[in-house]
């Protein structure tokens, strides 16, 4: 977020976003998300999202995972500007909030133009599958949670394409989970894709 704007999604004077059990205290809103996105998740693997990879779908994925938290769950960032946050040694920047429309509509059409990844070989699929969970990190459509929702969404993408993606291979250690943080940002701020590829390969599998 711009360092001149209030993030209108924080309960004033604080940094906890405002949520549906008006909790103003962070450890206790983590606690409850962490239950609610804990089963929310269960029960989208169970009652799996369907139809085409675009804005809709990524839209409906975060609003199921996060819709019992809070009420914004499901809507793109509006009205925050950028957002920034310091990792992996330096400020990780992510795209204005007035451009995310726009982002979104771009990637969605390139990823159409190439049929959702389908036909690739486990290696061709990791390196494509990173640059669009780059694009779409680099966006971040959402004021939160999308980290959970591009693991989701990238997920069932890889199934539709015939891959079994499965990120708990990249989060086995804090140390693990470092490094998928480090890939990330390496992507955003760097367009280097070598790391996240590297990862995603191993949460494929093969």
């Amino acid at each position: 977020m711009s360092q001149s704007a209030r993030d209108p999604y924080v309960y004033p004077g604080t940094n906890v976003l405002i949520n549906l059990k008006d909790l103003r205290d962070q450890a206790d809103l983590n606690r409850f998300e962490a239950d609610a996105v804990a089963v929310d998740l269960i029960d989208l693997k169970q009652n799996p999202i369907t139809g085409p990879f675009d804005i809709r779908r990524l839209r409906e994925t975060h609003r199921r995972i996060f819709g019992k938290v809070y009420s914004w769950a499901g809507e793109l960032r509006k009205d925050i500007g950028l957002m920034a946050k310091n990792r992996s040694g330096f400020v990780v920047a992510y795209g204005p909030s007035q451009n995310i429309p726009g982002a979104l509509v771009g990637v969605f059409a390139a990823l159409k133009a190439e049929s959702d990844l389908r036909g690739l070989d486990a290696d061709a699929m990791a390196k494509r599958l990173a640059y669009y969970y780059g694009e779409l990190d680099a966006i971040h459509a959402f004021r939160d949670g999308n980290s959970r929702t591009l693991r989701a969404f990238t997920t069932d993408l890889a199934e539709s394409a015939g891959h079994r993606l499965d990120w708990s291979r990249a989060a086995q250690t804090a140390e693990d989970r470092q490094r998928l943080y480090h890939a990330r940002d390496l992507a955003v701020m760097r367009g280097d894709l070598s790391e996240l590829a590297a990862i995603i390969r191993v949460t494929l599998g093969g």
